[in-house]
């Protein structure tokens, strides 16, 4: 319809609508809120110093369907909880290894396929508090496992504790 055949709405009728999709939303948001808290989130880095360049993220719950190296990947497990005093936090950091990727680990650094990843500059401290860390060794990631990394040096995460299995994987994540 060209613009000058358009009817135009009255101000009462604009509010009308307002007003009604108001109603709608207090309405409905009860029913609502759960269904989607159910399927999304948001993720917030507890954390003074980032693993990430980002400290908020969008999380889309359920699973991950054909992980791919890069993806930012939100998942629980008792390793991370040791650290953080028995509290279950949500963890984001990027895929790096996918299941049939070389890795190379080192005293001093870890190798992903031949790729140098960064230095294992925590090591000290995870001796200083009892957690156990990777062994200097090469391996396959084995079938439904990952390795999941930060990007700063001071990242405590696979290149420490090692494999995350697919089960713990609880969703895709993006910066927001």
């Amino acid at each position: 319809m060209p613009e000058a055949e358009r009817p135009k709405l009255s101000i009462r009728s604009k509010l009308t609508l307002i007003l009604g999709a108001g109603v709608l939303a207090v309405l409905l948001g009860p029913f609502l809120r759960p269904a989607i808290a159910a399927h999304y989130g948001i993720s917030m880095d507890p954390q003074y110093q980032s693993c990430l360049p980002w400290s908020n993220f969008f999380v889309k719950y359920g699973p991950v369907q054909h992980p791919k190296v890069g993806m930012l990947l939100a998942f629980h497990d008792r390793k991370i909880d040791v650290i953080a005093h028995g509290q279950n936090i949500l963890v984001v950091k990027y895929l790096a290894g996918v299941p049939g990727d070389v890795v190379r680990i080192t005293p001093k650094a870890i190798w992903i396929n031949g790729k140098y990843w960064g230095k294992r500059w925590l090591m000290p401290w995870v001796r200083h508090e009892h957690l156990k860390a990777l062994p200097p060794e090469t391996f396959t990631i084995p079938k439904g496992k990952y390795l999941l990394m930060g990007t700063t040096p001071g990242a405590y995460d696979g290149r420490y504790w090692g494999l995350v299995p697919a089960r713990k994987i609880i969703g895709r994540a993006w910066p927001i």
